[in-house]
Formats: C-alpha cells, structure tokens, sequence
C-alpha cells in the first residue's frame, strides 16, 4: 500500500467511526428522550435512524400501545435484519398476539406467528426468564384451535422453577389464575406471602385476584402492602408500581378510597420508570381522570379526558371523549 492509498484508507476509517458513533449518539439521544416519557419526539428521532436495528425494535414497542399495525411493520423489518435476535422475536410475539386478539378473520394467522415467535425466542435464549414467562401465558391463554398448549405451559413452569424458585411459584399462580382455579391459586398465594414477605410481588398478584373477586376493599389492602415491600430486582420494580396504578384502579372499580387512589396515581405518574410490564402512564391518567370526577374535580377531570381523546391509542381516546361527554 503506497502512501496516497494509505491516507485515503485511514481517511475512510476516520469518516465510517465518526458515522457509527453519531448513529450510536443519535440512537442514546431518542432513548434518553423516550425515558422522560417524551414519546413523540423520540419517534422522530428514531424514525431518522429508521435503518438501525435497534431503532427498528424501540420503534414496534413504541406502537405496540398506540398502534399495532405500524408496530407490525417495524418488528416485520426488525426480523428481516435481526433473524437470530431473541428479543425481536419476543416483541413479534407480544405484537401478533395483541392482533389475533383483536382480528376475527385473521386472528389464527395472527396466533401462529405469535406462538412461533415466543418459541423461537426460547430457542434462542433457553435461560431467558422473560421469554420462558412470554411462551407460557401464551399457551395458557390461546384456546387449542389457535396453537395455546396447557402441556407446555407447565413445561415452561417446571423450567422457570428451575431457574427460579420463586418466578417458578409465581408462574404457577398464574397458571391457576388462568385456568380458574382461584381457591388453589389462593392458597398458593397464602404460602407465597409467608416465603417472601419481604417483596412485593405476591403481595400485588394477591390483590389482582382480589380486584378480580370484586372484594375492592381487601385488594386494596393487599395492594397498599405491595408498595410497602422493598424491590431489589426489577421484576419487583414492576410489581411494586404496578401496584400503585392497581390501587388506582381499585378505587375507580369500588368508588372507594378516592384520595389514596388519587395519590398512587400521581405517584406512578411521576415516579414510574420505563420498564417492560409496566401499565402505560396514558390509562394511569385516564383512571386519574376517572377518580377526579368521583372526587367532584370535574374542571380538571374533563381537561384530562379532553387531552387523551387525541390520544394515538384508539381505544383510550375512545374511552376519553365518552368520559368527556358526560361532565
């Protein structure tokens, strides 16, 4: 190599690291952004990047609440670059799921994909306990004609137990949840509170099953003793500010203790992080709204359901303007 070509080279290597590292920039800027509940602008800035993978992939979870079919088409292009990329595969699942639930004539397509996808996920990454958890409520929750298998659900729980004792508890509470089995999942649940009393996970699926029973008065309890707990790992993170908005919830469901759901609201609005599983922060101020007007703040109530009826989720703007119509 003569010294011309030398300098050209070096010169092209210095422009092709100054552009991967402004994409890498530009790629942390729109995260940074979207983790300040920013939306919008970090669409924009993903959507500049509309090439990068990653961007691809933040972009199908960003519509996976708003607008499943353009988060069909990212993770679709996210797959076409991506084919042995665990977490792709794991979103694609949640997504075609979310559309075989809501399509008639297209729903056991849909279900097939999904189900595949939570499959191929496991393949991938066999100790994901993410994925194994993904793969399980699916076959508890598609009926046999659109591919959901009880068989391998309790493959999936034996597994997470071996994983982990107490996510291999908790998936078999659900398994019991999902198949009725209330009195047992109850009991259950009993032991798991006294095995792990320090978290707030079985203390927050202990009030979901309340709120289920319509018993709002307990579920509160059992709630208010979630976001007491401490939250060492992030699935206790979850589980704790799920709670809170679950609390809120409880209150509109009950018409009961207004302010103190009124409080947990607020508080998961401006406290909450950016984590998978976690309620979307539009519903929290829907049911925000919800409680305000039971709380005759129906000023502030109405400005609330006024602003979400121009909401991209179809369904919560839809619920806006019929909640703002009645104030």
């Amino acid at each position: 190599m003569n010294f011309t070509t030398a300098l050209v080279f070096a010169g092209y290597l210095s422009f092709s690291n100054m552009a991967f590292a402004s994409e890498i920039s530009l790629l942390d800027n729109a995260i940074s952004i979207l983790n300040t509940g920013q939306t919008e602008q970090a669409i924009v800035l993903f959507e500049k990047q509309r090439h990068n993978p990653a961007a691809m992939l933040y972009l199908a979870k960003i519509y996976m609440d708003s607008d499943l079919d353009e988060a069909e088409d990212w993770i679709e292009q996210a797959l076409e670059v991506n084919l042995n990329n665990a977490e792709v595969y794991y979103v694609r699942g949640a997504i075609m799921g979310r559309q075989a639930s809501g399509s008639i004539f297209s729903a056991l397509s849909y279900a097939e994909k999904s189900v595949n996808s939570f499959t191929k996920a496991v393949e991938l990454q066999p100790d994901s306990i993410k994925y194994r958890k993904g793969l399980m409520q699916f076959h508890t929750s598609a009926p046999s004609i659109a591919g959901g298998d009880l068989d391998i659900a309790k493959v999936q729980i034996e597994k997470l137990r071996q994983l982990d004792p107490k996510v291999g508890l908790e998936a078999e509470i659900n398994y019991e949840l999902s198949q009725d089995n209330d009195a047992l999942a109850d009991a259950l649940l009993q032991q798991a509170k006294q095995t792990y009393n320090d978290i707030p996970d079985f203390f927050f699926q202990a009030g979901m099953l309340q709120q289920r029973k319509e018993n709002y008065q307990t579920a509160f309890e059992e709630l208010t003793r979630a976001i007491s707990k401490n939250t060492d790992t992030q699935e206790s993170v979850v589980a704790k500010y799920n709670a809170l908005y679950q609390l809120g919830r409880t209150s509109v469901l009950g018409e009961t203790n207004i302010g103190a759901g009124i409080m947990a609201l607020k508080q998961y609005l401006s406290e909450a992080p950016d984590l998978d599983g976690l309620s979307p922060k539009p519903w929290a101020e829907f049911r925000l709204a919800n409680l305000m007007v039971l709380n005759a703040q129906t000023l502030e109530a109405k400005r609330i359901y006024l602003r979400l009826a121009k909401a991209d989720n179809k369904e919560l703007a839809k619920q806006a303007k019929k909640a703002a119509k009645k104030i």
